[in-house]
Order: C-alpha cells, then sequence, then structure tokens
C-alpha cells in the first residue's frame, strides 16, 4: 500500500476525501471501483493520454470490458458548448445509468469541462476528479466549480457538481513543462496571502524547490493548500461569503485571459500572477494595505524569475477595454464590481467599487 495523506472537504452528507500521495492512481481507483459492473468514462485530453497513457491504463486494466475514453484535445479552447455536447453525447452511447463513475483526468479545463458534464447527464452522476497539472492539484479539482467559457467571459457557465473523491498523485507533475508548474504555483501563493502568513514565509524560502518538483516540498505546499481549500469550501459551498476571498488577482486576471481570446499567449496562472500583483497595487492605491506588503510579493516573483506583467506576455489593453471585460466578472453585484483586495498578508477583504472613476484612475496609472 501506498502512504497518503487523506483530507476531508466537509459538506455533511456530501463530504468527499481528497487523497494526496505518490504513484497512487491505481491504488485508489480500486478502492472506488469496487463494482467491476459499473460502466467508466474516462475524459483527457491528448497531452495526458500520450506522457501519461500506460499509468492510466494500468490502473484501470482490469475494468477495460466496462471502459470507454474520451479524448479532447489539449487547451482552453476545448471549454466550450461543442466539447461539452461531444462528451454528453459520446457518454449517453454508453447506455449508462446513475451508476456510471467518470473520470476527470488532465489539468484545469479537463476537470471544469467533465465536471460539468458529469452534472447534466442525467442530472448527475458521479464524477472522480485526478487531477494532472500543479494547478489543478492545488486548486480547481476541489471544491465542485464546473463551467465552460463564453465570448462574454471565462467560467460564465457551469454548476456547483462536487466530486466523490480526488486523487492527487504528485508522480503525474514530473512530465509538466515549466511552464505549467510556474502557472500552478499562482494557486499556491495565492492561498498564502489570503490565510496563512507562516505559509508564505516558508513559500520564500521553498518556492525554488516547488517549481523544480522536489517531492517533499510540493507534497506539503499542495497538501496545505488543499487544505485551507478544503475548510473555505467547507464554510461556503456556494460561494455567497468567505468563498469569495479565493478570487484574490482573478478578477484582473480573467479579464486579462478574456482579452486574448483564452489564446496561448498566456495561462491561466500566469494570468493570475498579473492579477494578485494588480490587486495589491489596488491596495495600496486605495490605502488599505501598506507598500511593503506589495514589495514582498514582488520581490518574490523576481527571485523566482516569475513574470508578473502584461509587458512581458506582449499585451497591451487600454482602460476602456479592460474596465469592459472586468464587468463580466462572476461576481459582480447591482452592476458594482468586485474585488478582494489585501490588508496585510493573511488579512483579505472584500472590496466593492462604488465610483467607477476610481479604478479608471488606477488603471491610467497602471496601463500606461
Amino acid at each position: 500500500m501506498k502512504e497518503y495523506k487523506k483530507i476531508i472537504v466537509n459538506l455533511g452528507k456530501r463530504s468527499y476525501p481528497i487523497f494526496l500521495g505518490n504513484k497512487i492512481l491505481e491504488e485508489k481507483v480500486q478502492g472506488i471501483l469496487k463494482n467491476d459492473k459499473n460502466k467508466i468514462v474516462i475524459v483527457t485530453d491528448s497531452n495526458v493520454k500520450n506522457l501519461q497513457g500506460k499509468t492510466i491504463d494500468k490502473a484501470f486494466k482490469k475494468y477495460s470490458k466496462n471502459l470507454k475514453i474520451i479524448v479532447l484535445p489539449f487547451g482552453e479552447r476545448i471549454k466550450s458548448f461543442k466539447f461539452l455536447e461531444n462528451i454528453l453525447e459520446k457518454t449517453l452511447s454508453f447506455n449508462i445509468d446513475r451508476d456510471i463513475f467518470l473520470f476527470a483526468i488532465g489539468g484545469g479545463v479537463i476537470g471544469d469541462l467533465a465536471g460539468l458534464a458529469s452534472s447534466l447527464l442525467l442530472r448527475g452522476i458521479n464524477l472522480i476528479q485526478v487531477p494532472t497539472s500543479l494547478l489543478a492539484q492545488v486548486d480547481s479539482s476541489v471544491g465542485g466549480k464546473t463551467g465552460i467559457n463564453s465570448k462574454y467571459g471565462k467560467n460564465l457557465i457551469g454548476t456547483f457538481k462536487q466530486p466523490k473523491s480526488v486523487i492527487i498523485s504528485v508522480d503525474f507533475l514530473r512530465t509538466l513543462e515549466k511552464r505549467e508548474i510556474i502557472s500552478g504555483y499562482a494557486e499556491i501563493l495565492k492561498y498564502s496571502l489570503i490565510r496563512d502568513h507562516k505559509f508564505f514565509l516558508w513559500l520564500l524560502k521553498n518556492g525554488n524547490s516547488i517549481l523544480n518538483l522536489d517531492k517533499k516540498s510540493c507534497l506539503y505546499a499542495i497538501s496545505k493548500s488543499c487544505n485551507i481549500k478544503a475548510e473555505i469550501v467547507s464554510q461556503d459551498e456556494n460561494e455567497k461569503g468567505i468563498r469569495e476571498i479565493l478570487n484574490l488577482g482573478h478578477t484582473f486576471g480573467h479579464a486579462i485571459e478574456s482579452s486574448q481570446g483564452y489564446s496561448s499567449k498566456i495561462n491561466h496562472g500566469e494570468a493570475i500572477f498579473i492579477g494578485m500583483v494588480m490587486a495589491l497595487e489596488f491596495s495600496v492605491y486605495l490605502k488599505l494595505c501598506k507598500k511593503i506588503v506589495l514589495e514582498k510579493l514582488i520581490n518574490h516573483l523576481e527571485d523566482l524569475s516569475i513574470s508578473y506583467k502584461m509587458l512581458n506576455y506582449k499585451i497591451k489593453i487600454d482602460t476602456k477595454n479592460f474596465i469592459k471585460n472586468l464587468k463580466f466578472d462572476k461576481k459582480i453585484k447591482n452592476k458594482k464590481l468586485k474585488f478582494i483586495l489585501l490588508k496585510d498578508i493573511g488579512v483579505p477583504l472584500s472590496y466593492t467599487l462604488e465610483d467607477e472613476r476610481v479604478l479608471t484612475n488606477f488603471l491610467n496609472t497602471k496601463l500606461i
């Protein structure tokens, strides 16, 4: 038996475990699929299939008679109605019932898309999240958010659908490109900024170890991140209150992604690095936060050679269009934008924009 850690997302009758360890996929799959007569659908992408196909085949070998694998193209562009329909129709052609298990094996894109499909099929089937990217392991696979993108913005079409369990096996990370590892680090860093100053100080010392995929450091950082998210989701499943703090950097970040048409020019984590710096700059601009907090974040990113400016990605957006993209944010209420900002590391606050001129003036100084 492989060593692993078990974290519980406490949602009463719908509580579920997060299993975290190294090379644990096969063992956990067998623990979940106790009845080999259950039908199984795996949704993955071409990258994961090419890089992790043998690991997946080995884990599901004894269930091959009742197994269907749906392989989609790689990339953010598949978070669309076209590929959602593709999953739905191919799964329904398998003559399924509600005892079926759908395994989402991939990064955040696959988890979001397959998760949404699982919430729609027969009005809800069993979902198992198997995140293979660092970003998905620390963030998107936990908490039940699913979604696809619209021309109006990111993740504007979706549901809350909690999985039956999450299997996080860190050996999947070894095939990631450096860019994807850095992208995942954005969400790890976010957790420290919104919840845990001591974790932030630990990251200052161990950030490079995570980026170099040191197993011990990765297991600690993923565990810490999942524990923070599990605690927050357990308190506020449907994002009516405290869960909003998980959006630090995301209001600005999603607007940047949307402006680029969700292209490979900038990925989610890269946009969130920029978004978090902008959120802290806005906090300082509003005199809610001391400049030294912003400087600590920027110094850390520079120490790790992580880009945090749109200019680094050859992205230029004028203030008018930036605000236009911001207004498609899901958190907008009564036509007023809401931002998660910081008073200090570990001390977030929700800020409702009462006067758009304040944001315009800030962006004019930031985007010129």
